[in-house]
């Protein structure tokens, strides 16, 4: 996220002191984007690209999709990572080509969704609110010859909903923000005998501030939120592991403050959990942060922090089917969430400080047969220091 937001950034400055902040001045809209239909019967593709019109500070894009196969018998669900699976790269990018949302899988994006949501700068979130996998338009289920799939995913930008921080502008017309997506053939989800059609589609809004006049009651109003240029950008990166022994992982993604990372322990492509009693290091600058910590009991103080008690999901040989009505989400098998953002209070002030020279380190130890490792971070670019601490109610 290059162009966009240092364009923002260098034309923020600081808001006004004084001045009717933007959240107020302009409440939170919604507006619907594009509708797309694909089949995905013989093979994956892409979307069309969707330009999104011109609005104001985006808060977040949502994603709905739907699935839908037949085939004559024998239906059943895929386990593993269905049907996030469904997509396999969404990509948001600006009007120079420059990514805004670095490509990211549909089921990292889930991940994400569920383990670092947005909004949390106060402690107001419930964080098992936010995985996709809970609510009445999740479904995920199978007749004998009809399979069908629903899921929501989003791309968040706003970390505060108080004082905007973190939108990212789309403002100009003739400049706007482009979404690119691109899916997976339908037996990523269903197998069944004799297929005979398989459909999915995608449906965008986009929800933000709109622009604003120059003053409100005749007050004077700031026309973008604290902290304008700011941002929270997410990487992908993998290592090559030894299956059931310790190792020490050198990410590469740092440089900012990083809200979090999720680790993803995976054998031939199947997320394959970590034993329990092995160790979970973080090492920074040859400083430990974590060490002889086991998996755990740090699993013990996640499921506490976030509200995800229930039972673990989505395992090797376990479909992500819907929760029962009244179940709360578990961990999901494979994953070790590294959640800054829940360390001290649940806000940025424990969000961990990095430097493009630092060495952050992680000690491991995959599951039986894992040798790769997937890492996804979210961190965060600051200009403003005093807009990024910010936590006046």
């Amino acid at each position: 996220m290059t162009s966009t937001t240092a364009a923002a950034g260098s034309a923020a400055a600081t808001p006004g002191v004084g001045a009717v902040p933007l959240t107020i001045a302009s409440r939170p809209q919604g507006r619907y984007s594009a509708l797309q239909t694909v089949s995905n019967f013989v093979a994956g593709g892409s979307f069309q690209p969707i330009q999104l019109a011109a609005t104001g500070w985006v808060r977040y894009i949502e994603l709905y999709f739907q699935q839908t196969a037949a085939y004559a018998s024998a239906g059943a669900l895929v386990a593993g990572d269905a049907p996030w699976n469904g997509v396999t790269g969404i990509t948001l990018t600006d009007a120079t080509g420059q990514p805004v949302f670095q490509p990211i899988s549909g089921y990292n994006l889930y991940l994400v969704n569920k383990y670092l949501p947005a909004g949390n700068v106060n402690g107001d979130l419930n964080y098992f609110t936010s995985s996709p996998q809970t609510g009445p338009e999740y479904a995920y289920a199978t007749t004998a010859t009809v399979g069908t799939a629903t899921w929501r995913l989003r791309l968040e930008f706003e970390q505060d909903a108080r004082t905007g921080y973190g939108c990212i502008p789309n403002l100009d017309s003739n400049a706007s923000l482009q979404l690119k997506i691109d899916y997976a053939i339908y037996t990523n989800l269903f197998t069944g005998t004799t297929a005979s059609a398989a459909s999915l589609s995608v449906r965008v809004d986009q929800h933000y501030y709109a622009p604003v006049s120059k003053s409100m009651g005749g007050a004077p109003v700031n026309n973008m939120p604290l902290g304008a240029g700011d941002y929270v950008e997410t990487r992908y990166e993998t290592q090559t592991v030894s299956a059931s022994t310790e190792n020490l992982i050198t990410l590469t993604n740092r440089g900012g403050m990083i809200k979090g990372q999720l680790i993803v322990s995976r054998a031939a492509g199947v997320r394959t959990a970590p034993t329990a009693t092995t160790n979970l290091g973080v090492v920074l600058d040859n400083q430990p942060i974590f060490e002889g910590i086991t998996i755990e009991a740090y699993f013990s103080m996640l499921r506490r922090a976030t509200g995800y008690i229930g039972a673990a999901i989505g395992t090797g040989s376990g479909a992500y089917a819907p929760l029962a009505a009244g179940a709360i989400p578990g961990l999901d098998t494979g994953v070790v969430p590294i959640i800054w953002d829940i360390l001290n209070t649940p806000n940025r002030d424990s969000w961990l400080n990095t430097r493009v020279g630092s060495l952050l380190q992680v000690k491991l130890t995959p599951g039986a047969s894992a040798t790769a490792l997937e890492a996804v971070t979210q961190l965060a670019q600051v200009r403003d220091a005093a807009a990024f601490y910010d936590r006046a109610n």
